[in-house]
């Protein structure tokens, strides 16, 4: 039995779920990124908590979503109800099953296992949601992991692992290792949060990420980075800014799977916030070309092996995986049957 719905390869819209009727509402830090979201993409869509139905993977290839409020209590169950009824998450769950992309930013991030991607004892373990406070130095993100194998005698080189490569990152304020700005860092640094003068500036301090450390990993690994992606076919991208070894994954890409076919990036990182209580944050250009880079890439994740089937179909029907293999005999799941050099996606049950 066949349920087929129209894919798009071009110019894909990209999808905003946020917890509120209206972009304009009282909460800064979600508002400032909802705003950002409607001037950045016109042609984008917002989803309301009352607008579920637009939570369609064929129609739109990535959604963003962006939970970011002070002392809401670490805990799925904890986050506002807008997120956490069973209605947003049966439509984020079906639509990340069927290979649509998910951007989870701040406390977003605790959908993953909610949404069945990893168990819920590997849930981030990170947490703060207080009232931060004023600070000079900056706040920074670290995409080059195991730095601290650059001055242990006898280290692993395959150890250190440079993620300053991905697409995520393209075009973004990088800061040298060993640069004034970050002597003390043995690796190079994305400035994320704070002044160019040194002057003060609030944080609200704001994580939710995973603590590599504290977590029991039944896959083998040189390291715990290493097991937990390992483990949950993940991909480490970030880090605090001052971390030198394994033990925090502050932005993470799970990859699709059997069950779960679309991609998720989970950034819980307090230096990616969209509004700063007082000062002008000097390196919020970084904060934006971070977030339409990542939204970019998941977009293209989820339409680029349509684009390629098309192009390469012949007038027979054939059917191919999320990924673009194509399939002899399709079982049960969700396909890309190509037809007259049309693709289109289909439920085989």
């Amino acid at each position: 039995m066949l349920a087929t719905s129209t894919l798009t390869a071009a110019n894909p819209k990209i999808g905003m779920l946020i917890g509120y009727e209206s972009s304009d509402n009282n909460n800064a830090q979600e508002a400032a990124a909802a705003k950002w979201f409607e001037q950045t993409y016109p042609d984008g869509v917002v989803i309301t908590p009352s607008q579920l139905d637009k939570i369609n993977a064929s129609q739109l290839p990535a959604i963003w979503v962006h939970i970011d409020r002070l002392g809401i209590g670490m805990g799925y169950d904890k986050l506002p109800a807008e997120f956490n009824n069973p209605d947003v998450k049966k439509a984020l769950t079906d639509y990340v099953k069927e290979g649509g992309s998910l951007y989870l930013s701040k406390f977003a991030t605790q959908m993953v296992h909610e949404l069945g991607r990893i168990d819920a004892a590997y849930a981030p373990g990170i947490f703060g949601d207080g009232d931060g406070g004023t600070g000079t130095d900056v706040w920074c993100l670290n995409a080059y992991l195991g730095s601290m194998q650059t001055y242990i005698p006898d280290a692993d080189p395959t150890q250190i692992y440079d993620r300053t490569t991905h697409p995520i990152y393209e075009g973004m304020e990088l800061w040298a290792a060993g640069s004034e700005k970050i002597s003390d860092y043995p690796h190079p640094a994305y400035p994320m949060l704070g002044t160019e003068d040194g002057s003060a500036i609030h944080r609200e301090d704001h994580n939710c990420m995973w603590d590599l450390n504290a977590y029991t990993w039944n896959a083998d690994g040189k390291n715990t980075l290493e097991k937990f992606e390992n483990q949950y076919d993940c991909v480490v991208l970030g880090t605090w800014g001052h971390v030198q070894d394994y033990c925090v994954a502050g932005i993470v890409e799970f990859m699709p799977t059997a069950d779960i076919q679309g991609t998720i990036i989970a950034n819980g990182l307090a230096a990616c916030e969209w509004a700063p209580r007082t000062a002008n944050n000097a390196y919020h250009a970084n904060l934006t070309k971070l977030t339409e880079n990542t939204l970019s890439y998941l977009a293209s994740k989820a339409t680029s092996g349509v684009a390629e089937i098309e192009k390469a179909s012949t007038a027979e029907d054939a059917y191919y995986t999320l990924q673009g293999v194509k399939v002899a005999n399709p079982t049960a799941g969700l396909y890309i049957r190509v037809a007259d050099g049309k693709a289109s996606k289909v439920l085989v049950k």
